[in-house]
């Protein structure tokens, strides 16, 4: 008689299977341990592999950050390098004077800088008016996306007390134009203009940041202090900073 189960019904053995059937259970039972067996192997690979990714974006995160860290440190050695030099719009020069440095230097001189530091000697904050070749170290053209226009100069002053005193008198005593009204019925005064217009020399990725921000219709005014961007929002008065010229714009409105 067959035994019998917990429930007290008959359990069959392998006597009682037909001939060939055990054999089969029997086989289908080892594949069946055989593919837990690989199973709880895949799990554990796969654990270990999950624990690897995390191991390499955790690596990569640091890499970025460094990469990052380096770009702004990169930056702020090219723009202290540039603390000595000027960039000046709108100034014309021959073509032929173009590749001739002193003549660069003399027409910066003359033309932009000169009506400045009359204004220093005037106010009393210089005693004499230094000469092109000792008030310049160089000066050279860029390259002109407008050929319309005259080409940017970037010139470096051999004193960075004397370009500072030259940003600090610009406003006041820097050779300006009138702007046309808009209309002859127009109740709206000419606006005053400078001829030659002086801004910092800025690194390539400062620069591009600083047109971005200016050309956002988010933010009112936008300029710089000693290479670093400062702005206002559109109708606000808060002046803000630029942390980083790598962060993105919305990051740095706050929006």
């Amino acid at each position: 008689m067959a035994p019998k189960n917990s429930k007290g019904d008959a359990t069959a053995t392998p006597a009682d299977l037909p001939s060939g059937q055990y054999d089969s259970i029997m086989a289908k039972l080892a594949i069946l341990d055989t593919l837990i067996a690989k199973m709880s192997s895949l799990e554990n690979l796969l654990q270990e592999a999950n624990s690897k990714i995390s191991a390499q974006q955790a690596e990569i995160l640091n890499k970025d950050k460094a990469i990052s860290d380096l770009k702004v440190k990169v930056n702020s050695l090219e723009q202290y390098n540039r603390k000595w030099s000027v960039r000046i719009n709108n100034l014309p020069l021959p073509d032929s004077d173009e590749t001739d440095t002193t003549k660069v230097i003399d027409t910066v001189c003359n033309k932009a800088l000169l009506p400045i530091l009359e204004g220093a000697l005037s106010s009393g904050l210089i005693r004499k008016i230094p000469e092109a070749h000792e008030l310049l170290e160089t000066a050279h053209i860029l390259p002109a996306k407008n050929d319309n226009r005259p080409k940017p100069i970037i010139a470096r002053f051999y004193s960075r007390n004397m370009r500072a005193l030259i940003f600090r008198l610009k406003r006041d005593f820097a050779p300006t134009t009138t702007s046309p009204s808009p209309s002859s019925a127009s109740h709206h005064r000419p606006k005053k203009m400078f001829s030659y217009p002086i801004y910092e020399d800025l690194t390539k990725d400062t620069f591009n940041l600083l047109q971005a921000l200016l050309k956002d219709e988010r933010t009112g005014p936008v300029w710089t202090v000693s290479g670093n961007i400062r702005f206002k929002l559109a109708g606000d008065t808060a002046i803000k900073k630029v942390s980083s010229v790598y962060d993105p714009i919305e990051k740095i409105l706050g929006k």
